[in-house]
């Protein structure tokens, strides 16, 4: 099968100071900078990212994976609607012009721009728009991301990482993938089922490594089977200022 993939991340902090331009993503940060077509090979060998496990997962399965491009800004205020219109275009026109059998996405789920509250549900929804409707998209998000209705809705399937501090996003990547290809080898296409908490979790409280998340997160892999193959739990990014910031538990 052909797998377009691709990646889109910000953690966005609407009261901060200064805010993510496209000179942001092209440098990077403590993150890789914004690497297109097959420099995302390159660039991700061996890092701890979901897209580098995504893309180790998938070697020797027989699938081509198709590269547009992925990109990743330290925490700011918004994201210029200049950075996100041309990053997002990489992204959407690669996946356009791969015209693929499934399309993986590596997002962080509490991007805000100066022109949208919802990154990742508007980066879905057009990607959408492309495939179709019966080409399976899957996404991996960050714990702390804050999960739109407009998010699961445009995407099949989503998996969150489980660990705060984040070790495990290679290994979210690669949960990603495995999800991917059952959808691929004929598993039915999941129903998505998720309730919204009404309350905000300071991020001092959201540690895994502490109670109650601790517990929390240990249950969740217990919860999956061949009838439940994913559940996460998303605490959100309270810094995020807009409707729908906030915890999420969707499965």
């Amino acid at each position: 099968m052909r797998i377009a993939i691709g990646g889109f991340q910000h953690e966005t902090n609407t009261f901060a100071p200064s805010r993510a331009r496209y000179a942001d993503f092209v440098r990077g940060g403590g993150w890789p900078g914004l690497c297109r077509d097959g420099a995302i090979f390159d660039t991700m060998v061996a890092r701890n990212l979901p897209i580098a496990g995504f893309i180790e997962h998938c070697k020797g399965r027989g699938h081509q994976l198709l590269p547009t491009a992925w990109a990743s800004a330290e925490p700011s205020a918004h994201v210029t609607q200049d950075a996100y219109e041309r990053i997002a275009a990489l992204i959407v026109d690669g996946i356009r012009a791969a015209r693929p059998d499934a399309v993986y996405l590596d997002l962080h789920g509490a991007m805000v721009t100066e022109h949208l509250d919802d990154g990742e549900g508007e980066l879905l929804q057009r990607v959408r728009a492309v495939v179709g409707p019966d080409t399976p998209i899957v996404a991996s998000l960050d714990l702390h991301a804050n999960v739109t209705r407009r998010m699961l809705a445009h995407a099949d399937l989503m998996v969150a990482y489980r660990t705060y501090p984040h070790v495990d996003m290679a290994e979210t990547g690669a949960r990603a993938a495995f999800a991917l290809l059952q959808l691929l080898d004929g598993m039915a296409r999941p129903h998505c089922a998720a309730r919204r908490l009404p309350f905000l979790i300071p991020l001092a409280s959201q540690s895994t490594d502490l109670e109650p998340a601790r517990t929390l997160y240990r249950a969740l892999s217990a919860l999956e089977s061949a009838q439940l193959p994913s559940v996460s739990f998303t605490p959100g990014f309270p810094a995020a200022d807009f409707p729908e910031c906030g915890p999420v538990v969707f499965a």
